[in-house]
């Protein structure tokens, strides 16, 4: 290979990176072709081209890309993590199972490829538990609003008083990917029922037993947490259907719980709000209201109250 076609491939990759920076993936897209086309084995331009197609949802493209920077660059432990990720989107378990434990292999540190094989194993109990039913239809017991359970549930004032005393990560600066959350406050990890203390197992009882009797079935909860929201906080547009659930067929047997124990200040400009969409609705939240909708509607709410407005989150899956 000529020094002029590596110069205009590297060339081609530094243009593509400051486009991809700046969000136009279409430009980026075709200036890593450009390199690639320069020097086929530019793993790095192959590895940034599969990322681009990753986070455009276009999966089996992004695998194809990872692939080809693995047989160039046989131990880069980031494409054999992001194709393990991409893999699990696709419901092909153990092959990302595979690749995540390839990372781990080469960088037994490496504590993102820990984190996503842990989620392999929760993942594989889901589907051992929760048979996917793509024929299925959102069958909420419907009580005041279509597609939306609502009730009211006393709170007990020990139950607000062990959230303060856990663990919290502050809103905007989570660890979480694609958080929905903004502002300021505090937040747990997706394991709040873990907690073994009384009150955490009292409410995970109840509420257990609210959203078996709202979807009329058994369920399996995937993630339990609370969000303790100041002034200038809230949630963006957003609906907690992941794209593994897409292709796995969970849709419409994944459902959200979202459960109000102080509602803080509601004489605010933005009182917080939880505005649900297509079919839109809206509810002003009472202390001790719960709410169950479908995991796929998109919902946001914006708070900038003096008081704390604290809420726990449910996300379930009904085994029918």
């Amino acid at each position: 290979m000529s020094n002029s076609k590596i110069i205009r491939s590297i060339e081609h990759y530094n243009e593509a990176v400051k486009y991809e920076n700046s969000k136009n993936f279409k430009l980026a897209e075709n200036l890593y072709f450009k390199a690639i086309q320069n020097n086929p084995s530019f793993f790095q331009a192959y590895y940034n081209l599969a990322n681009i197609k990753k986070n455009k949802l276009e999966l089996k493209e992004a695998v194809i890309f990872y692939e080809k920077t693995i047989e160039l660059k046989s131990n880069f432990i980031y494409a054999y993590n992001n194709l393990g990720s991409v893999l699990k989107d696709l419901g092909q378990i153990e092959k990302a199972e595979q690749n995540f434990k390839k990372a781990l292999k080469l960088n037994p540190n490496f504590g993102e490829a820990k984190k996503n094989l842990n989620s392999i194993f929760e993942i594989k109990k889901l589907v051992s538990i929760v048979k996917p039913n793509k024929t299925s239809k959102n069958h909420l017991n419907l009580i005041s609003n279509i597609n939306t359970f609502q009730m009211s549930r006393n709170v007990e004032t020990e139950l607000i008083n062990e959230l303060y005393n856990i663990r919290t990560e502050e809103l905007g600066r989570t660890s979480f990917l694609n958080d929905a959350r903004f502002g300021h406050g505090y937040c747990s990890n997706f394991k709040l029922f873990d907690i073994s203390s009384q009150p955490i197992k009292k409410i995970k009882e109840d509420l257990t037993t609210i959203m078996q009797e709202a979807v009329k079935s058994e369920i399996y909860i995937k993630e339990s947490f609370f969000n303790i929201l100041r002034s200038g906080s809230g949630t963006h547009k957003h609906n907690h259907i992941s794209t593994f659930d897409r292709n796995f067929g969970y849709e419409n047997q994944k459902f959200s719980l979202t459960y109000y124990l102080s509602v803080g200040d509601q004489k605010a400009s933005e009182p917080g709000v939880l505005k649900l969409y297509d079919p839109e609705k809206q509810f002003l939240p009472t202390d001790g209201l719960l709410l169950i909708f479908p995991a796929y509607q998109l919902h946001s709410a914006i708070y900038n109250g003096e008081k704390d407005r604290i809420m726990i989150g449910v996300n379930f899956y009904s085994l029918k």
